[in-house]
């Protein structure tokens, strides 16, 4: 009897360390969830700030411009952004971008010969002398945004539904980016060398272009944490995504099998790309983006293949001054006024709704 009783309990205990352990490699906790959005020059702060704590949404994508030589400002807006994140609850996710991103090899001149070691060295100084001034406060760094679409291939088109391999990115443009990716990523290795601080790099792809990743890890680019943005249609599983040149495949799986934490920091419906999308409650293709962001949401909350830590909504509220279909990715037409998909991300985010909120959502079986 007691022989049987001390089995049952070694079985209990071995199903209880094998489900933790199942659990720690597929998650590392609950997700965050938060928004894209312009910083603190182009917006009211505090006002977004207010709507994010007020609907569970805890992180702000924001690009970090290191441009001192037409931006003496970047570091000042930076310390008055995180003061007031702090106040609110908010963590601060910066996108960096050094001057090769809008074209400038020499940075201003300080690097005449504009050559591999040019871009490397701009990079370098330029994300060492920001990022340090943050080290105890912020802890993602994102090295650039959606670079792998600046890959093209000999008839001048992105690698849609391609760039699965490393080969596919080996090209002058993105040996380019090399050079200012191993910039950035080597500065704040160095940081962190010497403050034995725990920064963490991260690095973007999109699409079927995991190749990207591949192509930088072999070159040297170090990264700690791969961020993903996915727009997806009503009626597709990411569980069979489109593989394009390749059979479909598990966008999950994939992404774990890096072995390293993942942010889906860009995230919307496809139809919203669509040029008939009205932006409109009731319309078509409007409710089908309801829809499919509902959908999207919901498998990327429930997968338990990679260990995906957070996901933000690109972005908080409409930009009606952008062409489409950059004018209308908006949680919120304004800060005054909300649209559906803002009741279901804060219900994913565990916050209360509003009775007429809950009902929105609830009439369209979410």
């Amino acid at each position: 009897m007691f022989r049987q009783v001390k089995r049952a309990i070694l079985a209990a205990l071995f199903i209880a360390l094998s489900l933790a352990t199942f659990v720690e490699t597929a998650s590392a906790g609950p997700l965050t969830w938060g928004v894209d959005g312009p910083d603190g020059r182009r917006a009211d702060l505090k006002a977004i700030f207010e709507v994010m704590r007020a609907r569970g949404l805890t992180q702000y994508r924001v690009g970090a411009n290191l441009a001192r030589d037409t931006d003496p400002y970047e570091v000042q807006m930076y310390r008055d952004m995180l003061a007031l994140a702090k106040t609110y609850g908010i963590t601060l996710k910066p996108i960096l971008a050094t001057p090769f991103a809008w074209g400038d090899r020499t940075d201003g001149g300080k690097y005449p010969a504009g050559d591999w070691n040019a871009l490397y060295q701009q990079a370098y100084s330029r994300t060492y002398s920001f990022v340090i001034n943050f080290k105890d406060q912020i802890k993602d760094w994102e090295m650039g945004n959606e670079i792998n679409l600046l890959a093209l291939d000999s008839s001048g088109k992105k690698l849609y539904g391609r760039g699965w391999t490393a080969e596919e990115f080996d090209m002058p443009v993105m040996n380019d980016w090399v050079a200012v990716l191993k910039g950035m990523s080597d500065a704040i290795d160095k940081i962190n060398r010497e403050n034995g601080t725990h920064l963490r790099r991260v690095l973007n792809t999109t699409s079927t272009m995991f190749g990207f990743l591949d192509f930088m890890a072999s070159k040297g680019v170090g990264f700690d944490v791969i961020s993903y943005h996915y727009y997806e249609v009503l009626n597709q599983n990411p569980n069979r995504a489109w593989g394009g040149s390749r059979q479909p495949y598990n966008l999950f799986k994939k992404l774990g099998s890096y072995g390293k934490p993942v942010v889906f920091n860009e995230v919307n419906c496809g139809e919203i790309y669509k040029p008939a999308y009205e932006n409109e409650a009731g319309k078509p293709l409007t409710e089908a983006c309801f829809k499919s962001l509902h959908t999207t949401l919901s498998f990327i909350a429930n997968q338990v293949d990679a260990d995906v830590e957070s996901v933000l909504i690109y972005e908080l509220f409409d930009e009606p001054k952008k062409a489409p279909p950059e004018n209308r990715f908006g949680l919120m037409y304004d800060l005054k006024t909300p649209k559906i998909p803002l009741y279901m991300v804060s219900r994913f985010a565990g916050k209360e709704l509003a009775p007429h909120e809950a009902e929105e959502l609830n009439k369209r079986g979410m």
